[in-house]
Parts: C-alpha cells; structure tokens; sequence
C-alpha cells in the first residue's frame, strides 16, 4: 500500500477509534441522573414554604439544586438539593431522591433553617409544620473580624469552615454502632447573595459534610449585619437521622441523638417524607397526609 493511501486511511479511521463509546453502565446511569434531576426539580417546584409569623411570608425557591448527590455506601441512589431563602439567607433547605438499589422509591427529605416556624405545603396539603427553630446561631470566637472585600470574605469563610469536623454513628450493620467521619466540601454550596438594604447579614455561605457527596450535616457561617460590631457566627443542621457530631477544633460544639422514626414526621425540623399523599398524590388530594406529630429535637 502506498504511503499516501495509508495517510488517508488512517486520517478517515482514527476518530472513530479513538472516539470512547459509552459503556452501558455509564448510559444507564446517565439516563438515571436524568430522570432523577427531572423529578427533582418539578416536586421542587410545586412545594411551598412560608414563614409562620403573621405576615404568612412565603420563601424564595433558588432556580436550580445547589448540589447533586449520590452515596455508594447506601446503594445506588441519587438525589438533588434545593434550598428556599428568606431575604437571602437559606431558610428549608429539601434534598428530593431516588432509590434504585436497593428499590426504596423516593423519599423528600427537608430541615429548616429557620429561627422560628416554617409552614411547607403542595398546593392545599400541608405536609410540614414545625414550630420549633431549626437551629440557633452561636458566635465564632477568637477569630479575625470580617473583611470589607466580598471575595476575601469567602477565603475566610472557607478557613473557618475547615476548623470544623463531623462524624455520625452508623448502625445498619452494627447494633452498636460504627463512627464514620464526614467529608466538608471545600467549597461551600450556597453563597449568601450580596446583602441589600434589608439583609440582616453582612455575608454568609452554607457548607456541608457529606458521605460519597450526600450531605449529612449542613453549617452556616454568617458575617454579622454592619449595624452590628463586625464578627462571625455559626449554625449546625442535621440532614441525617443518625446520631451526628461536630467538633470544633478540639471541643464538641454541637450534637444531635439519633432519630429512631424519622418518616414522615409534620411537626419536626427534620423529616424524611416518603408517602404517596406528599410524593405522588398531593396535587390532587385536599387532606394533609397522616403523619407522626411528634417534634424531633
């Protein structure tokens, strides 16, 4: 053959060998990722979160998930998260997913990051009703003021978060009991937007620890309002029924106890929903769903 037509020959064939084919592992999860970010993004449409003070406050859906998740250690699942704000700061923060091994359906899982009542609904269903606080903020000592530079302040915000860890305690397998430490996510998943006028922050950006990259544990760190002496302070939220703690530097700053029934609980500030009345029927039904009243701490 001559040198010429073996040129072209090789020029003609070389992209489709050296084109990588999808295997059928990765167009299936790719078709899994698809449908689950689909699902995702309409049930988020559809919830409703208001504030129960009187004004009936509704928060702000942000457009798109700030993280999508998935955790190997559990089984193939996949999930997206969602948060609603209140004048910019994270008020609910909902995680909607998809089980596809083992085969659970789909849970909503939710928490408030309110210091006061949340009211979530779809449509006429009140699923969600705590009145107890989310959280409760706590000052960060010893460390350097605020910056007046919106982009140092996110450097800083980034070294403050890394002097916390988080771990929880396992016991699917185990009746006693496995500790596992939690990845923090390097960067955080929601920035505060720039504050305005009303914004009762300076700045603030939410982090989050997770497992694979399923957040178990959320932390808020704010910049105090400029009406206020300039520092800094933090909140801690569960986003797992498994009891959880965070450790600051050397000292355990904040604990949460295992949660023994965590379904479908419509008065607490964390709860994993899983009913066909909140999950597949809500739009059509005119009754909340029946659900454990208790409150979670």
């Amino acid at each position: 053959m001559n040198a010429t037509l073996m040129l072209l020959l090789l020029l003609t064939q070389t992209p489709a060998r050296l084109e990588k084919s999808k295997s059928p592992n990765e167009t299936e999860d790719a078709a899994m990722r698809a449908a689950v970010t689909a699902s995702a993004k309409e049930f988020a449409g559809r919830c409703e979160f208001i504030l129960s003070a009187a004004d009936k406050k509704n928060l702000v859906l942000y457009p798109e998930p700030i993280l999508r998740w998935s955790n190997p250690t559990a089984g193939t699942v996949l999930g997206e998260v969602f948060v609603w704000t209140d004048n910019g700061r994270p008020a609910v923060i909902g995680s909607w997913y998809r089980w596809f091994s083992p085969d659970w359906g789909r849970t909503f899982e939710v928490c408030s990051l309110s210091q006061g009542g949340i009211e979530g609904r779809i449509k006429d269903v009140r699923f969600w009703n705590p009145v107890k606080a989310g959280l409760m903020f706590q000052p960060l000592k010893n460390v350097d003021a605020p910056v007046t530079s919106h982009a140092a302040r996110l450097v800083q915000m980034r070294r403050l978060a890394k002097d916390f860890s988080a771990s929880l305690v396992d016991d699917r397998g185990d009746a006693a009991g496995v500790q596992r430490q939690l990845r923090l996510l390097t960067q955080p998943i929601f920035r505060y937007p720039v504050a305005g006028e009303n914004s009762n922050y300076a700045d603030g950006a939410l982090f989050a620890f997770v497992e694979g990259t399923d957040p178990e544990v959320f932390l808020l760190i704010e910049a105090t309002p400029p009406s206020d002496t300039a520092s800094w302070r933090y909140a801690l939220v569960r986003m797992n029924s498994d009891a959880l703690q965070v450790v600051l530097r050397e000292d355990v700053v904040w604990t949460a106890p295992k949660i023994e029934y965590p379904l479908n609980l419509s008065q607490a500030p964390y709860s994993l929903f899983t009913s066909d009345a909140v999950l597949k029927e809500s739009a059509s039904r005119d009754k909340p769903p029946v659900s454990r009243p208790q409150v979670i701490p």
